[in-house]
């Protein structure tokens, strides 16, 4: 490659047409893609280890515990009362806790090589998550009892998941 002096002050090097057009094409993408970023509400994600570990599990062990606690204090005879947790996206409501408690059995990786669906942290927020479908679906038809069942049967997984992600089990909840 040629050098010149551009106004007698530093030597640079041309850039070839194949270098400049690829840096035109991913900025271009990269805008694209800006343009299309929806805010985080839990972001971090696993860790799979190392330094940030300890960080994510205080991250989302508050939010967890929060929504946790509201899941918990819910009276399934109250349809309003129930609706409002799923349809609330606040810290407390099941939007918010869905996203923090995968994240947090998510962080319980040891290495970036194990897939997450393989751990039990996130195995048993799997299990959990399906009751509460089961209970979403039972709400959109107003089927109270399989929304009663839904929501026993939640809350006897609860405590597989809680000891899985180090948090306290289901009576010690109630109690805070």
């Amino acid at each position: 490659m040629r050098s010149y002096v551009d106004d007698g002050a530093e030597l640079t090097t041309p850039l070839s047409r194949k270098k400049f057009v690829e840096g035109i094409v991913q900025s271009s993408c990269g805008l694209l893609v800006l343009g299309q970023i929806k805010p985080a509400y839990a972001s971090g994600g696993a860790t799979a280890g190392g330094v940030y570990l300890l960080s994510a599990k205080q991250r989302y062990n508050k939010r967890v515990t929060s929504g946790l606690k509201a899941f918990l204090a819910l009276d399934v005879n109250d349809i309003s009362a129930v609706n409002a947790f799923f349809e609330t996206k606040d810290e407390g409501g099941w939007e918010d806790l869905s996203a923090a408690a995968y994240l947090l059995a998510n962080a319980f990786r040891t290495n970036s090589s194990k897939a997450p669906d393989s751990l039990p942290s996130v195995k048993s927020w799997k299990a959990f998550s399906k009751d509460i479908d089961l209970l979403k679906r039972g709400l959109a038809k107003k089927d109270m009892g399989k929304v009663a069942s839904s929501y026993k049967n939640a809350e006897e997984k609860l405590d597989e998941y809680l000891a899985n992600v180090e948090l306290p089990t289901v009576m010690e909840l109630k109690q805070m």
